[in-house]
């Protein structure tokens, strides 16, 4: 099993692409969001409608899914205009671990790590629950991929690509739906956090030699262009 700094463990925050600035001014936003629903509960849940029965967890008072909705949506859809991931339907196992990598600092994050912080391993265990149980839309997109990019995407899915890029379904599962803890989900994933994630992949890459086998070593033989293609393409993949 792979220990917590594991890159492959593709571990969600809320980041952005790093040339869109208006997209910076965004997430900034939901930073300050995020921070003030942690250490103001209260008015997370100032204004909010009960839940549908339907999608409540009914095995334990977990907090308030207020504090993950200002940033990845009610039901965990994502945001491809915050470029924050999708967490509905994702392996439990996999979500509540990369929250406590938050906790304890093993993954940085300005945003999650204040929001980790407050959590119980019990809470990490209740939202992971509920989050993986939710059958989200996809998140609205910005820019809708041209049909050649999402059939590139598809193909590099599927074989693979040049510089040994590996296909992704050869450790993401058949249809990118996720393969266990270990290898999350990353069908749905919008597609500007796709893009930055890759990108936080190259650049640790480039900060000491990758883990063979990791997905930082597997984004350090990326280029932009199959990149943005598979990204493309999973972001218009339900899981």
């Amino acid at each position: 099993m792979p220990t917590t700094h594991d890159s492959r463990y593709l571990a969600f925050s809320c980041t952005r692409h790093d040339t869109d600035i208006s997209a910076f001014g965004r997430l900034a936003l939901a930073a300050a969001l995020c921070v003030m629903f942690t250490w103001f509960p209260a008015l997370a849940m100032a204004g909010q409608s009960p839940a549908p029965a339907t999608t409540t967890i009914s095995t334990a008072a977990a907090p308030s899914t207020a504090l993950c909705a200002s940033c990845h949506g009610e039901h965990g859809a994502g945001s491809d205009v915050l470029g924050t991931p999708r967490l509905a339907g994702m392996n439990p196992e996999y979500l509540a671990h990369a929250l406590s990598m938050f906790k304890d600092g093993t993954r940085a994050s300005v945003i999650m790590q204040p929001v980790a912080q407050r959590l119980s391993p019990d809470d990490m265990h209740a939202l992971a629950t509920y989050f993986s149980a939710q059958h989200a839309p996809l998140a609205q997109a910005q820019h809708v991929p041209s049909a050649d990019l999402i059939s590139a995407g598809k193909r590099l899915a599927e074989s693979g690509g040049a510089h040994d890029v590996p296909a992704c379904f050869s450790c993401h599962g058949s249809s990118g739906q996720g393969n266990g803890a270990r290898f999350p989900a990353i069908a749905g994933q919008p597609m500007t956090f796709s893009i930055a994630r890759m990108r936080e992949f190259q650049a640790r890459a480039k900060a000491a030699p990758p883990k063979p086998g990791s997905m930082t070593e597997v984004a350090s033989r990326m280029d932009d262009a199959q990149i943005e293609a598979s990204a493309a393409f999973f972001s218009v993949t339900m899981p």
